[in-house]
């Protein structure tokens, strides 16, 4: 049993500075929903291959893991795996203009990981899609109030 779910957003901001936010994973603490701070093993702007040093909560404790950027095509799409100890959850944004705004499209799937995973995400739906959904809310009412 595989898992993977689509969660999207329209965000009055330019596809550009959309893409911007989203594509600094440094920032994903910001609008995350897990307490999640990320640090790039180098310094540079995002690039395919970047790496981070992440943690952020998982069932109340401290979940390490390592986030690589996998795609990266400027203001369109982004991807990116984040690998803990126990699975590979992969995430895939599209960024599509939609009138005066843009359409963030994110994709997740659980590419690697234990049996039981796709039954744990089943029965704690509420609780993901909850946590996806806030993430691209949170990350909307920045973008739309300039910060």
């Amino acid at each position: 049993m595989a898992y993977s779910a689509v969660y999207a957003i329209d965000v009055i901001a330019p596809q550009a500075k959309v893409f911007d936010y989203v594509a600094d994973i440094s920032r994903h603490g910001e609008w995350g929903m897990d307490n999640m701070k990320a640090t790039a093993e180098r310094a540079g702007s995002p690039a395919i291959g970047m790496r981070y040093k992440a943690e952020g909560l998982l069932m109340g404790k401290v979940n390490p893991s390592v986030v690589t950027i996998t795609a990266l095509d400027a203001s369109k799409h982004l991807a990116f795996d984040a690998e803990d100890s126990n699975s590979v959850f992969h995430h895939d944004f599209t960024f599509t203009p939609d009138g005066g705004g843009t359409r963030v499209e994110r994709v997740v799937t659980m590419s690697k990981g234990p049996w039981y995973n796709p039954i744990m995400l089943t029965v704690f739906k509420g609780t993901v899609v909850k946590n996806y959904d806030g993430a691209l809310q949170k990350a909307k009412a920045t973008l739309e109030s300039g910060s």
